[in-house]
């Protein structure tokens, strides 16, 4: 075993490096010559870069990939006449949409062509790929008809395409991933027991993205342009609807998937973004197909402030995601509790770095958009939110429970447990509560309709299980445990989210608006002076009140008389002390403003407050509620 991979690697291994060295000196060589035909990258609006940077350095990786490919077919054609004839037909079909895409690209790196006519060619490019024949043809071995066959080539296409022409904004980012993706794809190819050249291909294009990086890694010396990050788009695209049509597996789909983890995030948050700010913020400037300072890793440098910093964790998400693909993929029986833990993963990354499109969405939710109106939005919006937490619940249970389930994968026996869940929801009205300003009264009455939906389908399922399936009456326990797993899990499901938006509501949303809009703006520090109930309706005022403005503060802590509170957490933040330890607490967390949140403060308390303030230039301030006759 060994002495033959030593083989196939004195025998393959050179190809990649070739790919190495070409790239390495195409880039040298264009760096030089780019900029002497007008292909240069002035900084100005979104660029990140100071001076004029050569741009069109994706040619070195084009160039590089397809001569040492040919140099490839040479030798294969004449020592494994098995691998050229697959090599061979990838070779001639792929070239001709890369050579378009090359011609796209250059004509925009050096003329700046619309957004649209680029979604043209991206279109035709999707379009000619089905027509060779290595479009997306098969979905989990399931033949797909023609019309969905070409809508779908066309559609992952142009979203591949744009995902890494999206994410090439820094310096290295996108030739980085392309070289990781390209490597562990290669990787799983081998492990999977793809006997053919993919592995080789990818290897090979790895080592010219490699070569690449040499000079574009920051500080860049050569821009690889929309000439260098679209061809990477449509490799992958291509490299991926190749893999979907030989191979039914979850696990040879996610793996893939996860390769271009990065760069497909982050045009579902461009998407996202965009949508929201143009149709319903009706921001005039904005558009999905204008480009903006927010993408993944624009946050990203934002947060570490280096550009190398900023590539070496977009690198390590693709890392990570890619490596619990491939933990699906080598423990297969335990692939539920593997997806479920890749979800947090993919939910922790979701929450901490989409807190803009978030924040976007509940904007618009919790002020209302005018057409259409919130009401209709929780209305038409919760019943679909529930029913994906009622199926994944259900799909979860199905996963671990397949052992004894009579027939998980026939309709009726999904049916028999989504339907009751469906139905009391609808009938029992409760889509009309307002879900940010829901009371316990909502929801005792939601974990009513949860029991009542849970009892409904047992019984339901009993009857076709009995009658449907010939199931024994003996083995009801069975299903009557799965039952109560699955009722538990969906509720809960349906429980956690709108409880997440309750915690959104309450504190979440100020947190998302102060990091987006006071991140950069020297944010005025307040410390409360008094633990009471006036202090949590300050609390509740700034956390809860959606009058954002202009000029946010952070609570700091909280200052009590009350000696036993020091130390404790009160409505979510610290008392740091009495009026005695003033002094200390100012050294220890300077503010600008103290709060005064006591009606009956003594006074000798507050002139020592006025004095404290007076001779450090700080502001003091009460707040206070209070009722008015008004007639």
């Amino acid at each position: 075993m060994l002495e033959k991979i030593l083989q196939n690697c004195a025998l393959y291994l050179p190809y990649p490096v070739l790919g190495l060295v070409l790239s390495l000196f195409f880039t040298k060589l264009l760096i030089f010559f780019l900029p002497r035909f007008g292909f240069v990258d002035i900084p100005r609006g979104r660029h990140q870069h100071e001076g004029i940077v050569p741009r069109g350095g994706g040619i070195a990786i084009w160039l590089s990939f397809f001569i040492t490919m040919l140099m490839f077919s040479f030798f294969l054609k004449g020592f494994r006449v098995d691998f050229y004839q697959d090599f061979w037909n990838f070779f001639c079909k792929f070239l001709p949409p890369a050579g378009i895409i090359l011609a796209v690209g250059l004509l925009d790196d050096r003329f700046e062509l619309s957004s649209w006519l680029k979604l043209i060619a991206q279109v035709a490019i999707g379009v000619l790929i089905y027509f060779e024949g290595a479009g997306i043809s098969l979905f989990f071995g399931y033949p797909l008809p023609a019309f969905l066959s070409i809508i779908f080539t066309v559609f992952w296409c142009v979203i591949i395409i744009n995902a890494f022409n999206l994410i090439d904004g820094l310096d290295g980012v996108a030739a980085g991933l392309a070289a990781i993706s390209s490597l562990l794809l290669a990787v799983w190819s081998m492990l999977a027991g793809n006997t053919g050249s993919m592995g080789i291909i990818l290897l090979v294009f790895c080592g010219c993205t490699l070569g690449f990086l040499r000079y574009n890694f920051a500080p860049a010396k050569i821009f690889m342009g929309d000439t260098g990050s679209m061809f990477l788009g449509l490799f992958f695209a291509y490299v991926s609807m190749q893999y979907s049509t030989k191979s039914v597996a979850m696990t040879s789909l996610l793996i893939p998937l996860a390769a271009v983890g990065v760069p497909i995030f982050d045009v579902i948050l461009a998407v996202w973004r965009r949508f929201f700010r143009r149709y319903i913020k009706k921001e005039q400037d904005s558009s999905i197909m204008r480009g903006d300072h927010d993408h993944l890793h624009h946050r990203i440098l934002r947060e570490t402030g280096t550009t190398r910093k900023a590539a070496c964790i977009m690198y390590s998400l693709s890392l990570l995601l890619s490596l619990f693909a491939f933990a699906c993929f080598f423990m297969g029986s335990r692939i539920p509790a593997l997806f479920f833990v890749l979800f947090l993963i993919a939910l922790f990354v979701m929450i901490r770095y989409s807190s803009i499109e978030v924040f976007d969405t509940l904007t618009s939710v919790v002020q209302g958009v005018r057409y259409p109106h919130r009401n209709f939005i929780f209305t038409a919006l919760h019943p679909l939110i529930d029913t994906v937490l009622i199926f994944s619940a259900f799909w979860i249970c199905t996963a671990v429970c397949k052992n004894f389930l009579p027939a998980p994968g026939q309709p009726l026996w999904l049916l028999s447990h989504m339907a009751p869940f469906v139905v009391c929801f609808c009938c029992s009205g409760i889509y009309r509560t307002f879900w940010l300003r829901a009371g316990i009264v909502q929801y005792y009455k939601l974990l009513r309709l949860l029991f009542i939906a849970g009892v409904s389908g047992y019984i339901l399922t009993s009857i076709i299980c009995v009658y449907s399936f010939n199931m024994p009456r003996s083995e009801m326990w069975q299903i009557f445990g799965f039952d109560m797993v699955f009722t538990l899990l969906a509720g809960a499901f349906i429980v956690a989210e709108r409880f997440l938006l309750h915690y959104y509501e309450s504190f979440g949303f100020r947190q998302l608006f102060i990091r987006n809009q006071g991140k950069h703006s020297d944010l005025r520090k307040v410390l409360i002076y008094g633990g009471g109930m006036m202090c949590r309706i300050y609390i509740t005022r700034q956390f809860c009140g959606f009058k954002l403005d202009s000029n946010p503060v952070k609570i700091i802590g909280i200052m009590d008389d009350n000696k036993a509170l020091k130390g404790l957490n009160v409505y979510g933040f610290n008392v740091l002390g009495t009026v005695e330890n003033l002094e200390q607490i100012f050294e220890f967390k300077p503010f600008d403003i103290i709060l005064v949140t006591i009606d009956d403060i003594a006074p000798e308390n507050l002139q020592h407050l006025r004095d404290f303030c007076r001779k450090r230039g700080l502001e003091l301030r009460s707040f206070s509620c209070s009722e008015k006759v008004l007639s």
